[in-house]
């Protein structure tokens, strides 16, 4: 009879059983791992798809959002379709599903936070539309399929894109002008006229010789980043701003005038110095920089076209109360609201400064210029006009690489009911373009004159479009 002996752990037998259980349970673990790697790696894949995707939908939707509701080429229901359309150009769960969103997925706001949002199905009017410059999309969760860890659920299945994008370093120069008290001929152009001058320190309510500066970096009441004169130079330099200021809401004011400022605003007439700390690359100066001044006599300047022009140096609108034919008073405004209709005979030419160096009234020639300015003439005016020539008298290339419009400042146009001082807010009422005569800071007058061209022709100005989250 045959004993069997027990099993030492020594033998071969047992250590090929140890092993064969060791190497079980090892390539179980290893399969698990590797599973939850897999599941890792497309669940990594698929957040970054849909990620693509809502900042896609993002981008393209904010570039419509101008203020209205809808239009031929912008506004809030063209925001809507452009995201959806840009959503569905992508596909998520390693390509192979369509990603589908709708109206519900999205949000419009004033700000790019959260609290600032509002479903975009809100939006029904131009009112709701006029401060809505931020688009968020949100794609939700998703679901997608787990290949290995679902087994053990331990891995979740769902992931989502969220991405809010909006208007940045908005084309405008950080400069407020208040609206004329004398409504003009263009009722809804706040009083301005377009083709004639106006000096921008002698339109406010404190009296000639300063000017509104807007903070350019903030718009919330009391809340100013940006007071001093070098913080403003950047932005005067580049004629932008860090927000978007909309109509019927308030921007934050500094008044004064400083030569550095002043020397900013020249970089478009080609002057980059140690006081304005422009670069010529990031603000570069306009590709016509010559200036339009009532005393130049050289050929080109405004006596080339306009027949006897008042003599002075510089000469521009100042704001009248047309009730009493009387000039602003220092410290108040010059005249409450509603203001007073213009009077046809209330300015002779010799009121006028140089006119129309580049915009002129919509529809007129130069056959009009004995009614619109008492009976001024116009003689030998070029067409196009002097500031759009590209050669000749009326032109003068910059030294530095150019670009077209810069003298062409973006402002906006105040409701200027109190004097100004640090952070002062005043309500906007609508953004003009107005060209850059001549250079800012010359002697004998250092001021700003700029000739009016319009009200910009949507409440929104152009500006960059950057992902904020």
């Amino acid at each position: 009879m045959t004993t069997q002996r027990p099993c030492r752990t020594q033998s071969r037998q047992c250590q090929n059983g140890a092993v064969a259980i060791i190497v079980a349970l090892a390539l179980i673990a290893m399969i698990g791992i590797l599973g939850i790697v897999l599941d890792l790696g497309h669940l990594y894949v698929a957040k970054t798809e849909l990620q693509n995707a809502a900042d896609a939908a993002a981008l393209s939707g904010a570039k419509q959002l101008n203020g209205k509701l809808s239009g031929v080429c912008c506004g809030v229901d063209s925001a809507q379709a452009r995201a959806i359309e840009a959503a569905a150009a992508n596909n998520y769960d390693l390509n192979s599903t369509a990603l589908v969103i709708t109206a519900a997925n999205l949000s419009v706001g004033s700000c790019p936070d959260d609290a600032c949002m509002v479903p975009i199905s809100s939006i029904t009017t131009d009112a709701l539309a006029a401060d809505k410059t931020f688009l968020k999309v949100d794609t939700n969760n998703r679901n997608f399929n787990a290949w290995f860890s679902r087994v053990w659920n331990i891995l979740q299945t769902q992931t989502f894109g969220l991405a809010v994008a909006g208007k940045y370093e908005v084309d405008i120069t950080p400069i407020g002008i208040c609206r004329q008290p004398d409504p003009g001929t263009i009722p809804n152009e706040l009083g301005f006229e377009r083709g004639v001058a106006y000096k921008v320190s002698n339109f406010n309510p404190i009296g000639p010789g300063t000017m509104y500066w807007l903070d350019p970096e903030s718009n919330t009441p009391g809340s100013c980043s940006v007071t001093n004169t070098s913080g403003t130079l950047p932005y005067i330099c580049t004629g932008k701003t860090g927000y978007t200021p909309v109509v019927g809401q308030t921007v934050n004011t500094n008044t004064g005038i400083s030569d550095p400022q002043l020397e900013a605003l020249d970089s478009r007439f080609d002057v980059f110095n140690t006081k304005n700390k422009c670069d010529a690359t990031t603000a570069p100066p306009d590709r016509n920089i010559k200036e339009y001044i009532y005393s130049d006599g050289a050929a080109g300047s405004p006596s080339t076209w306009m027949h006897k022009p008042p003599n002075l140096a510089q000469q521009s609108i100042t704001p009248v109360d047309s009730a009493t034919n009387g000039t602003c008073k220092s410290g108040k405004p010059c005249k409450p609201i509603p203001y007073a209709p213009p009077t046809p005979t209330l300015r002779t030419f010799s009121d006028y400064g140089v006119l129309w160096s580049a915009f002129r009234p919509v529809g007129k020639t130069t056959s009009d210029w004995p009614t619109l300015y008492s009976g001024g003439t116009a003689t030998s005016y070029p067409e196009p006009s002097p500031y759009a020539q590209t050669s000749g008298n009326f032109f003068l290339a910059p030294s530095h690489p150019s670009r077209s419009g810069r003298r062409v400042l973006n402002m906006v146009i105040l409701e200027c009911l109190s004097a100004g001082g640090v952070c002062r807010p005043a309500v906007v009422l609508g953004v003009g373009k107005f060209l850059m005569q001549k250079k800012a800071n010359q002697s004998p007058d250092k001021d700003l004159y700029v000739e009016f061209g319009g009200l910009l022709p949507t409440p929104l100005p152009t500006s960059d479009i950057k992902l904020y989250r």
